[in-house]
């Protein structure tokens, strides 16, 4: 039977079912774990809160009043740091998914054992103890005023949740462990690293690189560096991007597609905190810190065990980001529309003013799966189409529809302007579905893989779609 006795342990339980939550207690304490709060209505969760700050949360589902999975959306942009395992009867591949997509750290299925529970905690405690570590010993909190604002300014964004990174960020940057960035296609990965790196005060520079296109030698060749002669072609010595961005920070972008002797050797990296340049038998000290992102969930339950170290993955994560994507700030649109619309607007040449309320109706209901970079080529593609000083809807619908011309004088009166704008009249379900498939192949490449992760789909089910369509 597990032991948890000698672990500071807070456990926030969150189920309407008081049979569950007497179980789950029950469960807890028979593994040493004495500091149990219970909360019966999600609605109380977050002021539960403000008063504790617990190692872990077991959150349900099926809950009344507030759903389990707006709770989980919540506690992601508010407590980052804070575990969340997801407890429910509902066994869909699908929404185990979704809550992985939203930042839960686990998904478990009633009725749970207790082997399966106390792992689950326990693999939840690491990485907690690991997030809270260093703010814990440096006191650091989270302050009402961003301490350093003019850091985050490349960033556009008025959402709560995307200013509670911003204190994350502040709080996890002097400590020089590991970072890792989650978050889809085009959401702002990059940023936010610079963001780290600028609040840290590094004397060192910020450099990055792709690795999802690096087989292993090229790898080690590009982080590690390598002395003449090391291989045929090796005819000088070469400086690795670790010695590059020494004092600084290390991106290493598409962590996610890293392939598995490649993982040994960063793992060895940050475990040892020495690499060997190729051809060189003397070790060199590391003296970057190492940021990561990818645009997939390398968390164990996510069906990438077989592709991606869990223990690599704890030592990436001490401190774990994940930025919620455009369709989840809908806030943000006027702000980013109105930058974007301006900065294309002077490279061009032009003058726009004013942006139509309209256009912005119309980008609301988009599901924008290339997120603010998406955006960024829609709003660009209007401004160059744009012959006033007003940027409209007729800009972009031929960029989103070609041929078509927004606005339909026959349609029915109160329906939503946006969706009308875009289909020419109030769209069916088997045309949304059409839709959102064209917009992930396009902002995938045509990459039906990844096309099927921005829709939240099974590689297959999308060919059974693509199938269909030109059947």
């Amino acid at each position: 039977m597990l032991n948890f006795s000698d672990v500071q342990t807070h456990v926030i339980l969150v189920d309407d079912e008081q049979s569950e939550l007497d179980a789950y207690s029950f469960l807890l304490q028979s593994m040493g774990i004495k500091n149990i709060t219970t909360v019966s209505d999600s609605r109380n969760l977050l002021a539960v809160l403000e008063d504790r700050h617990p190692s872990i949360v077991f959150l349900d589902l099926n809950m009344p009043h507030k759903p389990g999975k707006a709770v989980l959306a919540e506690l992601r942009g508010t407590y980052p740091q804070t575990p969340v395992i997801i407890c429910t009867a509902n066994s869909d591949i699908e929404m185990a998914v979704e809550c992985l997509k939203l930042g839960a750290h686990d998904y478990l299925v009633k009725p749970i054992n207790l082997e399966t529970f106390g792992s689950a905690l326990r693999n939840a405690l690491e990485i907690s103890s690991l997030r809270n570590e260093v703010m814990t010993l440096k006191g650091l909190t989270f302050h009402k005023q961003l301490r350093h604002p003019e850091h985050f300014s490349a960033i556009i964004t008025n959402n709560r949740m995307m200013i509670s990174l911003f204190h994350y960020i502040e709080s996890i940057a002097a400590s020089g462990q590991p970072v890792l960035i989650t978050g889809e296609t085009g959401s702002g990965k990059e940023l936010l690293a610079r963001a780290i790196h600028d609040v840290c005060g590094c004397n060192g520079e910020f450099v990055a690189v792709d690795v999802s296109g690096l087989d292993d030698t090229l790898f080690s060749d590009t982080l590690f560096g390598h002395r003449k002669g090391a291989y045929t072609s090796a005819e000088k010595d070469r400086t690795g991007l670790i010695e590059s961005a020494a004092g600084g920070t290390l991106f290493l972008d598409e962590i996610g597609d890293l392939n598995k002797t490649s993982q040994v050797k960063l793992l060895r990296l940050l475990q040892e905190g020495v690499y060997y340049p190729l051809g060189d038998d003397h070790p060199r000290k590391c003296r970057a810190r190492v940021v990561a992102a990818t645009n997939q969930t390398v968390n164990h339950l996510s069906g990438m065990a077989d592709k991606f170290r869990i223990d690599l993955y704890y030592r990436l994560s001490t401190h774990l980001i994940r930025i919620p994507p455009l369709r989840e700030r809908l806030e943000d649109i006027p702000l980013l529309v109105a930058f974007l619309a301006d900065q294309a607007a002077k490279r061009m040449g032009k003058n726009i003013a004013i942006v139509s309320n309209s256009l912005l109706d119309v980008l609301a209901s988009l599901p924008f799966p290339g997120n603010v970079r998406e955006l960024k080529t829609y709003i660009y593609d209007a401004v160059a189409q744009c012959h006033s000083d007003t940027l409209t809807e007729h800009d972009i619908i031929d960029r989103l529809h070609p041929g078509q011309t927004p606005g339909n004088p026959t349609s029915s009166p109160g329906l939503p302007v946006s969706l009308e704008s875009i289909f020419g009249q109030f769209p069916t379900l088997t045309q949304l579905t059409g839709y959102a498939v064209d917009q992930a192949l396009e902002a995938s490449g045509n990459n039906q893989s990844e096309a099927a992760k921005l829709l939240g789909i099974s590689k297959q089910a999308l060919n059974k779609r693509l199938k269909k369509r030109k059947a």
